[in-house]
């Protein structure tokens, strides 16, 4: 039996008897390097562009998740809400039950205060300059304006949330605070 094959690596060795055993020269060496050095940026710049494109959509797909936490946190409150008081960057919402929860825009974040006082980072990243509660008395809604803080930079600025979102609450339903 032939277990290392050595009738074939014989047979091998036969036909590469009649190459050139000089070895390598100059000139095939300087045409490799030469074409190694072309080759390798073009390479590595569409690497590094396909990467900041990447990291690019990875950001703003972080901006729509903020926005997405903060209309989830505020809906269902707002929901089951007795009454409410819009007040600057701050909502308060009270229910049947007498308990108070009062949420505000401050400081980049999306902040909850629970009843005894105590402040609590909801989410983070909110481009406070550009996010408030607002009341529309005619339409009987709290409007929200919230935009997350720009992240992309230079030739991605325009995967960012460049305006504000305005997402609007019914509280037709609900006593106003005075």
């Amino acid at each position: 039996m032939n277990y290392f094959r050595v009738e074939f690596i014989k047979k091998l060795s036969k036909r590469f008897k009649y190459l050139n055993k000089k070895g390598i020269s100059l000139v095939e060496i300087v045409l490799t390097l030469a074409l190694v050095g072309i080759i390798t940026p073009i390479v590595l710049a569409i690497f590094t562009s396909s990467l900041d494109i990447y990291y690019s959509y990875g950001r703003y797909i972080n901006q729509q998740d903020k926005v997405t936490d903060v209309l989830n946190h505020l809906r269902g409150d707002i929901k089951n809400a007795y009454q409410f008081k819009v007040d600057g960057n701050v909502l308060v919402l009270i229910y049947s039950d007498g308990t108070q929860r009062n949420w505000e825009i401050n400081d980049d974040k999306l902040k909850f205060i629970d009843r005894l006082g105590n402040v609590h980072d909801v989410v983070e990243g909110i481009d406070t300059a550009n996010s408030s509660f607002d009341y529309s008395n005619s339409e009987q809604v709290i409007v929200l304006k919230i935009q997350p803080i720009k992240t992309n930079t230079g030739k991605y600025t325009a995967r960012n949330y460049n305006k504000p979102i305005i997402t609007e609450f019914s509280v037709k339903y609900k006593e106003l605070l005075p």
